[in-house]
């Protein structure tokens, strides 16, 4: 995969589902995925009692595959890697599927191992996160992938090889699955996750991977109508899958089919899967369960990247990477919005010796909204605040946790009181009260410090305070013109004001 502009298929033939996803990367833009099909195959339960696929499972595949190559020649994408993993895999006729395929459509198969499924899940995490230690569990249609890292680094990896198609194959005899079913699944899954004693209560965050863990997720922001958008790194508690589990309970297979955010083609083994990630959850003693969006396929593009260009890919820089893609999308450098940083950071630190503001636990935050602030210019001048915290709160971030994607966007986009009001009532249910303020004054700070910084030519180079009980007085040291610096910082000093309940002199 070139550096710029050429463009990557990934086939991803799994037990549940058939997915062709096309990516490209450059350094501003990062990862970028430009299509993706999905085909539900079901093909483990085409394996028969030989541990054959069967001719019919063949059929599916290779009319699937068909499709897919008629894509790629359509868009004209010709570097292709298709991957094959626990279906296939497990197949006892595995040699000859590969060879059929190859001679009907002259597409090669690779076959995934299982340490290398697990490996790809693991990688896929860590350049998409900014947890340092967590157990993976990529729960696919035939086989469940687990891997445990700390600071990031791999330390255990296991496959079992069980997923959400053959669990449902296995234990459920009809439509829903009953009472002495869940107690029969609870007994075999316990009896593999036994030995794995580097799971047991290790009070870690689960990152879970896959279809059915995405819908999971989906259920439950549905259910609490949460507010943002964007489900990569959402969180979950045991209470929670807790209770989806007896939401499902109560459900045939055709209102399961109509629960939000549950896809009607998962609905007939989400209960099996579910459960499954119940007695992880039990095992490891997990705080959390947090979706990744990032699993196989990325992985698999990640090692290929990483390769190629190592020093663009630092597994502790996950954030700082995210915020420089944001701003590659709109062609942004981001030493180009650090104008005038220095000078916004000694007021911000005398402010809080001053106890004017409390500070952000998070600082990095704090330089990522300054990078931000008022992206949405490049959508629109006339509604920048409001094209910023749309796109912030809409937007993937790798890294950031979804509150933290909302303070990032509240910062980022600060016009002023009201409008900051209006954009947190529809997210009162995701930031403390205690929380507002404090982003308020500093959403303030930045759009002062912002907003006289008029050229981004920065030719104002220091900044000095000094408090009495009538004013708070800036003053500031300039070299040549500072007209517009002037004239701009008269009409923001009401922001200064705001926060410090005094008046405020500016001095050039």
């Amino acid at each position: 995969m070139n550096t710029m502009t050429n463009r990557k298929a990934i086939i991803d033939i799994g037990s549940n589902s058939i997915r062709l996803v096309i990516y490209s990367y450059n350094f501003l833009q990062g990862l970028v995925e430009h299509h993706n099909f999905k085909t539900v195959a079901r093909l483990s339960m085409y394996i028969d009692s030989t541990g054959k696929l069967t001719e019919d499972g063949i059929q599916i595949l290779l009319e699937t595959l068909t499709k897919f190559k008629e894509i790629l020649a359509d868009i004209q994408v010709q570097h292709v890697f298709a991957a094959a993993t626990a279906a296939i895999r497990q197949a006892e006729n595995k040699e000859e599927i590969l060879a059929y395929i190859e001679s009907k459509l002259g597409l090669s198969l690779t076959i995934i191992s299982t340490d290398d499924e697990a490996y790809y899940g693991y990688l896929a995490v860590i350049h998409s996160t900014s947890i340092e230690t967590a157990i993976t569990i990529d729960m696919g249609g035939g086989s469940t992938e687990i891997t445990l890292f700390e600071n990031k680094e791999l330390i255990h990896m296991h496959s079992i090889p069980f997923g959400a198609v053959s669990l449902t194959k296995k234990f459920m005899q009809n439509a829903e699955m009953t009472h002495q079913e869940k107690i029969q699944l609870r007994e075999y899954v316990n009896e593999h996750l036994r030995a794995l004693t580097w799971l047991h209560n290790v009070q870690i965050p689960i990152i879970a991977i896959g279809g059915s863990a995405r819908n999971i997720a989906q259920v439950d922001q549905q259910r609490k109508n949460y507010p943002l958008n964007g489900i990569h790194q959402y969180e979950l508690t045991a209470v929670d899958l807790q209770e989806i589990s007896s939401q499902f309970a109560h459900c045939s297979i055709n209102e399961l089919k109509k629960i939000d955010g549950l896809s009607s083609d998962r609905a007939d083994i989400i209960v099996p899967a579910l459960e499954t990630f119940r007695l992880f959850m039990d095992k490891v003693n997990a705080p959390s369960f947090i979706y990744s969006k990032r699993g196989l396929r990325e992985g698999i593009v990640f090692s290929q990247l990483v390769e190629k260009f190592p020093s663009e890919f630092h597994v502790h820089e996950v954030k700082q990477n995210a915020v420089r893609h944001v701003l590659g999308k709109f062609n942004v450098l981001e030493e180009d919005t650090l104008h005038l940083y220095a000078i916004f950071t000694s007021i911000y630190k005398q402010f809080i010796e001053w106890d004017y503001i409390e500070p952000l636990e998070n600082e990095q935050l704090l330089r990522y909204a300054y990078i931000l602030f008022y992206i949405g210019e490049h959508i629109d001048q006339d509604a920048v605040s409001q094209h910023t915290f749309y796109l912030l709160t809409n937007l993937t971030i790798d890294g950031l946790s979804n509150e933290d994607r909302l303070k990032l966007a509240l910062l980022a986009s600060y016009k002023n009181k009201d409008t900051f009001k209006q954009y947190v009532a529809a997210f009162e249910s995701v930031l403390q009260g205690n929380d507002l303020k404090k982003l308020r004054d500093i959403g303030a700070l930045i759009r002062f410090t912002k907003g006289i910084d008029v050229l981004g030519r920065s030719n104002i180079k220091e900044v000095s305070l000094t408090k009495s009980s009538e004013e708070i007085v800036l003053t500031f040291s300039v070299e040549g013109n500072y007209m517009l610096e002037k004239y701009q910082a008269e009409k923001l000093t009401k922001h200064l004001e705001k926060i410090v309940n005094n008046h405020v002199k500016i001095i050039f």
